[in-house]
């Protein structure tokens, strides 16, 4: 009788090594799928690879999500300008929805019989991961060691040592994540509210106290809403891009460029899908600059009320995405909408990047509205020829009579 057969969504990390060497010895037959959303840089592949190899795995998929995560998930949180609570640009709780289907279609390929990932019932992971695989294919059984047996990093390190299996001690100490979006970083400081990490704990960035005094200015290129090129003030391509590089490369090289200033490090915490309150360190130098970027852009070509609705329908769109509502049909009036409130979100923005902040020196748009009003004669602060000083007095007295009347509304004093 042939072994049951399951798919791991597997990174190299220690739940996943763990899960694999755990199913293994409960009889499976483990193929490992490693989905590339941004997290691996030169070499690094094949470094999972190995991993699972040496683990056991029976084979080994890498799979490359990137353009896919960007197209479908990355491009609508720049449109939406969305930051879950203001700050936090949904890191790698975002990119679960992409892998999640990559895992789910690695398994129905393979006539696999389960699906299992290494996600802990603490997070929000676990139902992101779950509500994918009951959408998708819902006969495939669902093995999470770490949620249901409510494992230690301590003891998954120790297990996997005993099983002759060399482990890293820094592993227990952080849980690290890393995409195209962003890194994760999860540990001792963070189950608290009152600490900081401390610096060996940061992936990429570099600290404002290191980062170069000068900075660095750049020229973000957008085309209704999706950046097309990060140029120096010169026209240089910054390192990374050229002509033609797709719109995950900028975001990938912006994310090494900006970390070197110090741009994106940041501690978000917010309430979790099931309604407790969780923190997590968090690295997003390119996110980040994108949508400052991007939000500057469309203070100059989007009227007052467009980016009013846009923040709060951006932010209810984000929030549902941050909370694995993948499949509602809701998203997709969203994203039309999203997509309709670009058509003039075209232009470059100039931005400084400096000991870790993204500063917005200018921009400029052939929709510029800006422009328009001064085509018409209108300057700020300095004049207009669309009206004269008395339509200007006449204007001021009507505003205010709302507000008279309700100071005025109520018993007066005599």
């Amino acid at each position: 009788m042939s072994k049951r057969k399951i798919v791991l969504a597997f990174s190299g990390g220690l739940d996943t090594s763990y899960a694999l060497v755990s199913l293994r010895e409960q009889g499976w037959e483990v193929l490992t799928a490693n989905i590339d959303t941004g997290g691996l840089h030169s070499g690094e592949g094949d470094v999972v690879r190995a991993r699972a190899e040496e683990l056991g795995s029976a084979r080994h998929f890498v799979i490359d999500a990137r353009e896919e995560l960007y197209a479908r998930v990355v491009t609508y949180a720049i449109k939406a300008n969305y930051l879950r609570n203001g700050g936090y640009p949904s890191c790698v709780g975002a990119e679960r929805l992409v892998q999640a289907e990559k895992v789910v279609q690695c398994a129905l390929d393979n006539g696999a019989d389960a699906v299992a990932h290494g996600s802990t019932g603490a997070g929000a992971d676990h139902v992101r991961y779950d509500s994918v695989i009951r959408a998708l294919a819902p006969q495939l059984e669902i093995i999470t060691p770490i949620r249901d047996e409510r494992l230690t990093r301590e003891f998954e390190r120790d297990f996997l040592r005993q099983h002759g299996f060399e482990t890293s001690d820094k592993v227990t100490t952080y849980s690290i994540n890393e995409g195209l979006i962003g890194t994760s970083i999860g540990g001792k400081e963070t189950y608290g509210s009152w600490d900081y990490l401390p610096e060996e704990a940061w992936e990429s960035t570099r600290s404002i106290k290191d980062a170069p005094e000068d900075g660095v200015e750049l020229i973000l290129a957008f085309d209704k809403g999706e950046v097309t090129s990060a140029t120096t003030l010169d026209g240089a391509p910054i390192e990374g891009t050229g002509p033609g590089t797709p719109n995950y490369a900028i975001l990938r090289a912006l994310n090494v460029l900006a970390a070197e200033h110090g741009v994106g490090r940041g501690i978000h915490m917010g309430s979790t899908m099931v309604g407790n309150l969780a923190r997590v360190g968090f690295e997003a130098p390119g996110m980040l600059t994108l949508i400052a970027a991007h939000r500057e852009l469309e203070r100059l070509t989007l009227s007052n009320r467009q980016q009013a609705t846009k923040l709060q329908l951006g932010n209810t769109y984000g929030d549902l995405l941050h909370e694995a509502v993948y499949y509602d049909p809701i998203l997709d009036d969203f994203r039309a909408f999203l997509d309709s409130s670009q058509a003039r979100v075209t232009g470059e923005v100039r931005v400084r990047l400096q000991k870790g902040n993204v500063i917005p020196l200018g921009s400029r748009s052939p929709y510029s509205l800006l422009d328009a009003a001064t085509r018409q004669g209108v300057v700020y602060g300095y004049g207009s020829s669309l009206w004269t000083g008395e339509q200007a007095r006449a204007f001021a007295h009507m505003y205010a009579i709302p507000g008279a009347i309700a100071k005025n509304a109520g018993p007066q004093d005599k």
